[in-house]
């Protein structure tokens, strides 16, 4: 198929999307403009990154989210020393909600929205959802937390609530070895590698995820796929990378997050809501001379 008439079905393929609301309008996910950024040999190769990305509308979230809270019943193992799914479901009785903080923790984290969203969405009572200083003594307690946050990508960031001590040195990870509270991680999306990662780290925690991404939702995952797009991938991201200016430093200064987003995991999706920092910088980061992301991550 001649390129030209790929890049159009890509695109006719977006309006599509855009058509049936599983995609927002211009200006919120701007898939032309954003082909705009690359010169006329690479725009193949933009689109067919374009083509392997995934977002997920309000809609598909707001459905995530519901049933990864009500996954804490379905019968599944969640950890490697987690309780039961009759001991996680009778846990619930004496559960607060509390949001994972990012590893530099700000009122925009993702965690705190999806809290929102659980409370309108699961109709829980304001007093469910609790700050982190609340909860950990609700941990010390023995009763039993529930941390929600939208997305695991390297698990680092879980990892970082569940061992961070306060400024009486507590922790949930400390709690947890005294107390044996229920810690369940609700999740409405999670990579295998940072599944993995708070299974080894913190055995005990149910993690409840609707998506478990592999390797083949990965740019890695394309490239072994498509061996022969391979080489032109990598020599576009390298390219390009180097006009993106994202306002997150960690990733601005160091060249392989640039290319791979954090981590190196080299994701392909968003949210309506946020974009991952896992998720390939070409597709959200600001940019020179009036670069334009596909869309912006908030």
């Amino acid at each position: 198929m001649r390129a030209d008439t790929q890049i159009q079905e890509i695109l006719a393929k977006c309006d599509i999307l855009k058509r049936a609301t599983l995609w927002p309008s211009e200006p919120v996910l701007r898939p032309r403009a954003w082909l705009e950024n690359f010169e006329e040999p690479d725009i193949y190769i933009a689109a067919f990154l374009l083509d392997k990305f995934t977002f997920y509308n309000r809609t598909l979230t707001d459905a995530l989210l519901v049933a990864s809270y009500q996954s804490i019943g379905d019968g599944m193992p969640k950890g490697p020393a987690s309780p039961s799914s009759m001991d996680l479901v009778a846990s619930l009785d004496t559960a607060i909600i509390t949001p994972v903080k990012g590893e530099h923790p700000n009122p925009t984290d993702s965690g705190y929205l999806v809290c929102r969203k659980a409370r309108q969405l699961l109709r829980l009572n304001d007093t469910f959802i609790q700050d982190t200083d609340i909860a950990i003594q609700h941990a010390y307690d023995g009763k039993t937390v529930v941390f929600l946050d939208d997305f695991v990508g390297s698990g680092d960031q879980f990892l970082t609530t569940w061992k961070t001590e306060d400024s009486s040195g507590r922790s949930f990870a400390k709690a947890n070895s005294i107390s044996q509270f229920t810690a369940i991680y609700v999740t409405l999306v999670t990579t295998d590698f940072g599944l993995k990662n708070i299974h080894d780290n913190a055995p005990t925690v149910a993690v409840c995820a609707t998506h478990v991404l592999d390797k083949r939702s990965t740019l890695e995952g394309v490239l072994e796929s498509n061996p022969n797009m391979r080489s032109p991938i990598l020599k576009f991201l390298a390219k390009y990378s180097s006009k993106l200016n994202p306002a997150e430093q960690y990733i601005a200064n160091c060249q392989n997050y640039l290319m791979f987003g954090y981590k190196n995991r080299g994701l392909m999706f968003g949210f309506e809501h946020s974009i991952p920092d896992a998720t390939l910088p070409i597709f959200w980061a600001p940019g020179q001379d009036s670069w334009e992301p596909l869309i912006e991550r908030s």
